[in-house]
């Protein structure tokens, strides 16, 4: 197939995609077999994701947790196909845009699990779960390297491919928009501790992967290293909330804490 052949099969199969979607995002099997990811425009995009990253940073008070503004819709197709460009061409594993209209866009499936997923499915193999773990830090030290930065960099953002690659979804905001690039970076890794350091302590490994973690932080550029620890230390006080009343939003943070 010709790339023009090949760009005007994708072009029709979103045509065909969006007679029958009935979600904002939708994943689909075209005629060849292929298994795609559809995201429709809407008046308001993942508004859940908001909530969560919102009441993080009301209790902690970490600036970096704040939600990026999304205005959902046409131009939150657009951000995220600028995002998954500006990626792709820095080589870091994203899906690849396959087909695109103003109201819809179609990307390619990169694999069928996610880090949280690897993360319980391993956890009672405290070296698999670490190894997992570590593989989160060196993906996201290495999008750093190439200048780039992700966005909600939570585990279940972070598509386990191998046990050597790490690929990385949902870019429908754009963190430079309203920060630096050192605190985009801090961002990155500040999501990844709030959705890891609360299950990495309850399967037990809290203190191995608090190492790999101060290893990674201890090698990281001088300001993002700074705004991590600060962020963190505003919320030291919190890591003695350890009793499940609290609730799991609270939970994640002073589990968060214990890496201050």
């Amino acid at each position: 197939m010709t790339v023009s052949d090949s760009t005007a099969f994708y072009q029709h199969a979103l045509q065909q995609c969006l007679l029958i979607q009935t979600n904002l995002m939708q994943s689909h099997t075209l005629a060849n077999g292929e298994k795609v990811w559809v995201r429709q425009a809407g008046a308001r995009n993942s508004i859940w994701r908001y909530r969560l990253l919102r009441i993080a940073q009301q209790i902690s008070g970490i600036h970096m947790l704040q939600p990026v503004p999304n205005l959902g819709g046409i131009p939150s197709l657009q951000t995220e196909a600028a995002r998954l460009q500006a990626l792709a061409t820095a080589g870091v594993q994203v899906p690849a845009i396959l087909a695109q209209q103003p109201n819809a866009l179609m990307i390619s499936h990169i694999g069928e699990h996610n880090l949280e997923n690897e993360w319980k499915q391993h956890k009672h193999q405290p070296e698999i779960l670490l190894q997992r773990w570590q593989l989160g830090l060196n993906a996201i030290a290495e999008v750093h390297k190439r200048k780039q930065y992700l966005s909600e960099t939570f585990a279940r953002n972070m598509i386990y491919v191998n046990q050597h690659s790490i690929g990385f979804i949902d870019f429908e905001d754009d963190p430079l928009s309203v920060m630096t690039l050192p605190h985009c970076h801090a961002r990155d890794w500040l999501c990844y501790l709030h959705s890891g350091a609360r299950l990495m302590q309850e399967y037990s490994v809290a203190s191995q992967a608090k190492a790999l973690w101060d290893s990674m932080l201890h090698n990281q550029p001088q300001e993002v290293h700074t705004i991590v620890v600060n962020s963190l230390r505003k919320i030291r006080w919190m890591r003695y909330f350890t009793a499940r009343f609290y609730g799991k939003d609270t939970l994640k943070l002073a589990a968060m804490a214990s890496y201050a």
